[in-house]
């Protein structure tokens, strides 16, 4: 079955700190599959207050990629996408098109700083959302802020903010008031989505495989299914596929 959506995938090469060749990029695609991945959003880094996003180099080698794909008969397919590292100025340059959204629709996976105040998260919110673009905050288990559950409600309830936690987090132990963090998160309903977060294959690798075995053991099959590409599918507008 090779039905899961990793929404967030640093795979396009020579953009930003994920793959640094084509070769990466191709060992990656490769890992993706053997993970039952078919269909990645390929999230660079947006800086906001750095260098200007290179939309045509980023496009001219995701465009590499998918002619790869198809080369090679690959089950995958591949979207544009960013992952934009929240800045006062960030709901204007994403109405201006200076960033890719996910998949080419109005959502928009949006990070911060790990010690970002609960206020500035709302802002983000409200400030992009406003725009009438949908919310997902990447790597939700990194910020301080989101350590109160109730912050996470708020955002959830008040602003439409989605949350996407990485699949290491569901996968390893990291401490006791860590992991009891991530039960309740997951138990009350508050993670919307699991991505891998992919930067390489070694450090940094796509295991949405393994983590949709260990959330279908502790929440079910149709729970795991939707954590790993069902929501995906309904928010992006993706195909799906047969076995669902």
């Amino acid at each position: 079955m090779s039905n899961f959506v990793d929404i967030h995938h640093h795979l396009v090469y020579g953009v930003d700190d994920g793959a640094r060749t084509f070769e990466d990029m191709q060992q990656m695609i490769l890992q993706a599959v053997n993970q039952q991945v078919s269909d990645i959003v390929c999230t660079s880094h947006a800086t906001p207050r750095g260098r200007s996003f290179p939309m045509e180099l980023y496009l001219r080698h995701l465009q590499r990629a998918q002619l790869w794909i198809a080369q090679e008969g690959l089950p995958v397919r591949l979207y544009p996408g960013c992952e934009v590292l929240y800045s006062d100025h960030s709901a204007r340059q994403i109405r201006e098109g200076m960033f890719p959204t996910l998949a080419g629709t109005s959502a928009v996976l949006v990070e911060f700083t790990p010690d970002t105040d609960f206020d500035r998260m709302c802002d983000a919110a409200r400030q992009i959302g406003n725009l009438g673009y949908s919310v997902i905050f990447a790597h939700v288990e990194r910020y301080q802020a989101l350590r109160n559950l109730k912050h996470v409600n708020t955002l959830r309830e008040d602003y439409g903010v989605y949350m996407q936690m990485n699949t290491n987090t569901v996968i390893t132990k990291k401490g006791f008031f860590f992991d009891r963090w991530v039960r309740h998160m997951l138990d009350e309903g508050y993670v919307d989505c699991v991505a891998s977060d992919a930067h390489n294959v070694t450090s940094r690798v796509c295991r949405m495989r393994l983590c949709y075995e260990m959330l279908k053991e502790r929440y079910g099959r149709e729970a795991a299914l939707d954590m790993c590409g069902g929501f995906q599918r309904r928010l992006l507008g993706l195909p799906w596929p047969e076995e669902y």
